[in-house]
């Protein structure tokens, strides 16, 4: 039961604006949607510290040995996190062209837009490409060195500030959600969230669940009673993130069950943990779903290929920095959002309390997309010693 109190503390959290909204003033409105703002300029402003401690501290643990494993996972990664983005982005396309969303203006009906009671902004101290960067690289710097006592010290200070920040963070996202939810009914915006972006999430489960378990049906060589086995293995990991909004919590569930489908067991403690914070299936089929979903409802052209190719690029790169915690996958999008397809401050708010509200769905597709990942990484490896072997044998 534990693992399914933060979900419906998220849920509540949405629920309560939409059904007691209207009790509150506009001025209180205001005040709680300039909490949410407020909530959002500091994540902004410490996210490309939360990146640097990410990677820096995800290189930085990995063996040498397993370091050169990692160096053929991550190329694969990248492809498929890649070709999962192209293709939400040509479904996506397809669909909402003359789809289930349509374009809302909140003026034309009439309603007053919230104005936040009070803001600020924070400087760029660095930006997030940068800090992308700089972590890997020190990362595998003081990875492929002597430990010594400046690298164990960052290291200490690096895994401590991820810690400490999303203790924090994580207790103010109900907050955040609140705001953003009172803004959105008062705005008008909430019946269509209920009335289309339902829609828009069935598409999601029924395209990314059913690419994940076509992909499972290929690398059991179109056997059912193999795949049925590998399904049976994995259930209980995606329970497990399905209830916590977490991969890492499920990741000792992942590993067992990896080492359950692989033909090598040892191979699953290397795989698993490299790709559960950047292998992510559900995120690269839902963010860009959504967010061209959204730039529909708020009256925006979609992005032509050449905009899109770019963002992608920026996509892919920024899942190396996200961290397996709920909403973990949307905090680190939203400035690539923003610089590349023209969010506003309410498109963002939109797009997380959506976001958080099938963080579930989206985590539990992302372990049975890892899962299949490990599997075709494994049947790689295996191909590779066969081939090997036959040439020493020659």
């Amino acid at each position: 039961m534990k693992k399914f109190i933060m979900p419906l503390i998220f849920l509540f959290a949405l629920l309560l604006p939409i059904l007691c909204g209207n009790l509150l003033s506009d001025s209180s409105v205001s005040f709680f949607y300039a909490i949410s703002l407020a909530i959002k300029e500091c994540l902004i402003f410490l996210l490309p510290f939360v990146i640097f401690s990410l990677l820096y501290t995800s290189f930085g643990r990995i063996g040498v040995g397993s370091l050169k494993l990692l160096m053929l996972i991550i190329p694969l990664i990248c492809c498929s996190n890649f070709i999962n983005t192209f293709l939400s982005y040509l479904l996506s396309s397809c669909c909402l062209k003359d789809g289930p969303i349509s374009v809302i203006s909140v003026i034309s009906q009439g309603k007053s837009v919230v104005v936040p009671l009070f803001s600020f902004s924070l400087p760029s101290v660095i930006s997030n490409d940068l800090a992308m960067l700089s972590g890997a690289v020190a990362g595998i710097t003081f990875n492929l060195l002597k430990p010594n006592r400046l690298s164990m010290g960052i290291s200490v200070i690096a895994e401590k500030f991820v810690k400490y920040f999303f203790g924090i963070l994580i207790p103010f996202m109900p907050l955040f959600i609140f705001g953003t939810a009172l803004k959105l009914r008062h705005d008008g915006m909430i019946s269509l969230i209920l009335s289309e972006y339902f829609t828009v999430m069935e598409f999601f489960l029924f395209s990314a669940y059913g690419y994940v378990l076509l992909q499972l049906f290929i690398l059991s060589g179109f056997r059912f009673g193999r795949w049925i086995d590998y399904l049976k293995n994995l259930f209980p990991a995606v329970i497990t993130g399905f209830g916590s909004m977490s991969s890492a919590a499920a990741l000792p569930l992942s590993i067992k069950a990896a080492e359950a489908n692989l033909s090598n067991k040892d191979n699953a403690a290397i795989i698993v943990p490299s790709t559960v914070n950047i292998h992510l299936v559900g995120d690269c089929f839902f963010i860009p779903f959504v967010a061209l979903a959204i730039l529909i409802s708020f009256g925006k052209e979609l992005p032509d290929i050449s905009t899109y190719f770019i963002f992608a690029i920026r996509f892919v790169a920024a899942k190396f920095a996200v961290a397996a915690v709920p909403g973990g996958g949307i905090l680190v999008m939203l400035p690539i959002l923003q610089n590349y397809l023209g969010f506003s401050a309410d498109m963002l708010g939109l797009i997380t309390t959506l976001y958080i509200l099938f963080d579930s769905f989206i985590t539990a597709c992302n372990i049975a997309g890892n899962c299949s990942l490990a599997i075709f990484f494994d049947k790689i490896i295996e191909t590779r010693k066969f081939f090997t072997e036959e040439k020493k044998e020659t």
